[in-house]
């Protein structure tokens, strides 16, 4: 039983320092924040934090890997039985779109961790740690099973590289997402006319993928 409650604290220990990381990352930049501004939030010593995470680049790549993993979460919720594949696809995009909207922030950490970690690099553990998981995340990429569906029930064109697209679908959508969100502040939603145009960006992406492109 102690071994269990020490096991169940030290797992609680470190959410609650990701948790504070990912509220301070969001509100002042992930380049502005240190490890005693977190531990202070969290209610954790810097030996405890130690014990997690040995610098706090460590702590930033697992919150990147927690955001993404919660917008695919939700994006992947959206899609309904019975739904044809260009249904769940429109849907996906539709539930994307809403979660940018109403979590700027986590798109614009996003785009940030992707333009210092690529400029500036990183230590190799963590590198091939986060490497690692995108390349998980791209062969089982959370757009594959609409796609798949649409080109089988004949919803969507026929498409010998789903892969490939599905990486281009998100490597656009998260361009623009990111775009809409840049000028988003703390707290704040994405103003309407930026999800009217998200939503148009969307619907082209659809029709030019959707079967009825072909008579056109």
């Amino acid at each position: 039983m102690t071994e269990t409650w020490h096991n169940n604290l030290k797992t609680r220990n470190r959410e609650d320092l990701i948790a504070a990381a990912k509220e301070l990352f969001i509100k002042e930049s992930f380049l502005r924040v240190n490890v005693k501004e977190i531990c202070s939030l969290a209610g954790i010593s810097r030996v405890t934090f130690y014990k997690h995470f040995q610098t706090i680049d460590e702590l930033v790549f697992e919150v990147q890997m927690e955001i993404l993993g919660d917008m695919t979460g939700y994006i992947k919720k959206a899609p309904e039985a019975g739904m044809t594949g260009k249904q769940m696809l429109v849907s996906m995009l539709t539930a994307w779109i809403e979660y940018a909207a109403a979590n700027p922030g986590y798109i614009r950490f996003i785009l940030l961790f992707d333009l210092h970690y690529e400029a500036y690099g990183t230590g190799t553990a963590l590198k091939s740690q986060y490497e690692a998981f995108i390349g998980r995340e791209k062969e089982q990429h959370f757009l594959l099973n609409a796609l798949e569906t649409g080109v089988k029930d004949q919803s969507l064109l026929p498409d010998p590289e789903l892969l490939e697209t599905a990486h281009f679908i998100f490597t656009s959508m998260m361009a623009l997402l990111q775009k809409m969100c840049m000028t988003v502040g703390d707290g704040s939603r994405t103003a309407p006319q930026d999800i009217r145009v998200a939503s148009r960006f969307a619907e082209l992406l659809v029709a030019h993928l959707s079967a009825g492109a072909k008579a056109e």
